[in-house]
């Protein structure tokens, strides 16, 4: 019985080790600085906090406050009529503005949930209560119809919370309405606030 034939020799293919850069090193670096429990991170998402905190008391002293924030919300909330006008209805078109502009946020959160940077939530839980001030601010103009407008193109302006209410036969309530979503959103910034500064004591110190 003659012997099985020999295995063929079995080649690895080595990969050169690569050479730690200079770009390597600082990236490194700033990663490490940047850490949610390195002291540079910790303070500066105090500064944030208290940036977002001095914010919301201006919305809560000017219910038209807009804040830096303001063109990239009007963007968004621009922008959903544009993507809702494609499901044909009218109704569908105006509450889309703030629709989007809420999917949009959600998403941002999402994002920043499956990084596991809880701060960062906190963060965009603050954000939507911008958006529901907003809204609650417009809602309320839904009779008046007093405040400026911004539209798209060269089409009709319209007033997106009268084309909500008036259809569901809630056009009279606008005031409540509108000042339900505004002091709801003001109660959410408030608590993100204070969620973010929990996640921040909650992290653990350098050399703790």
């Amino acid at each position: 019985m003659s012997a099985p034939p020999p295995e063929p020799p079995r080649f690895r293919i080595r990969r050169p080790e690569r050479r730690t850069t200079l770009v390597d090193r600082v990236r490194s670096a700033v990663a490490e600085r940047l850490a949610p429990s390195s002291p540079i991170a910790r303070y500066a998402r105090m500064a944030l906090l208290a940036l977002l905190a001095w914010f919301t008391t201006r919305h809560i002293a000017d219910p038209s406050y807009q804040g830096i924030y303001g063109p990239l919300n009007l963007a968004l909330h621009e922008a959903g009529h544009l993507v809702f006008v494609w499901f044909g209805s009218s109704w569908l078109m105006a509450a889309g503005g703030t629709l989007f502009h809420l999917i949009c946020v959600a998403a941002v959160g999402v994002a920043f949930w499956r990084q596991r940077d809880p701060f960062a939530v906190t963060v965009a839980l603050w954000w939507t209560g911008t958006v529901l001030v907003g809204a609650g601010v417009y809602a309320a103009d839904a009779r008046r119809q007093v405040l400026p407008l911004v539209t798209i193109g060269d089409g009709p302006v319209g007033h997106d919370w009268f084309m909500i209410l008036e259809p569901l036969g809630l056009l009279a309530w606008d005031q409540w309405i509108g000042g339900g979503l505004r002091w709801g959103g003001v109660a959410l910034m408030i608590g993100a606030i204070a969620l973010g500064a929990w996640t921040i004591a909650e992290r653990p110190r350098p050399g703790a």
